[in-house]
């Protein structure tokens, strides 16, 4: 084994227990190890363009790289389906995502993020359940860490304004 894939093997055993739980969460059992062994692949073969992990950065870019992957496999999936729908909203039911349902066992939490834009849901996702960094989101959706930084607050202030919404209506 040359010392690149011994380099990569190592960062990939990091990334793959996220990269898998983003896959699961995200479409049905049956495509999970496909679409995981599609994005490692193709993060492969573009290993050489991927940064190295370096003491400067907080993350690792290979997961980010591995989670955009994913998601655009995931997009084109839907697209081979013909669903003609996002794959977050519909590919599969927010109360049928395993992993995450398990991580919004609260029913209020769980009733307020269905009731979220696909958008919103996805971000605080990736920050909440995959534990994600800002950069690793920007990365991972394409935007600034500004924007993401923006686009989270207005995702907590609407999450928070549907739960005050439920709370008061209880009463």
């Amino acid at each position: 084994m040359s010392a690149n894939e011994l380099e990569f093997s190592q960062r990939l055993r990091n990334c793959i227990p996220s990269l898998d739980l983003y896959v699961k969460s995200r479409t049905q059992n049956q495509y999970v190890d496909d679409i995981c062994s599609e994005a490692i692949a193709i993060a492969w073969q573009k290993y050489a363009r991927i940064p190295g992990r370096h003491s400067d950065l907080s993350h690792d870019p290979l997961l980010p790289f591995l989670i955009l992957t994913a998601r655009n496999l995931l997009r084109n999936l839907e697209r081979r389906n013909n669903t003609g729908k996002r794959h977050l909203r519909d590919l599969v039911p927010l109360d049928s995502l395993s992993a995450e349902a398990e991580f919004l066992k609260d029913l209020e939490l769980t009733t307020a993020m269905a009731k979220l834009k696909p958008r919103d849901r996805e971000l605080l996702l990736l920050l909440a359940w995959h534990e994600m960094s800002i950069s690793e989101i920007s990365e991972v959706l394409g935007i600034t860490k500004a924007n993401v930084s923006v686009r989270l607050k207005r995702a907590r202030d609407r999450l928070a304004k549907i739960l005050q919404d439920t709370a008061e209506e209880g009463h």
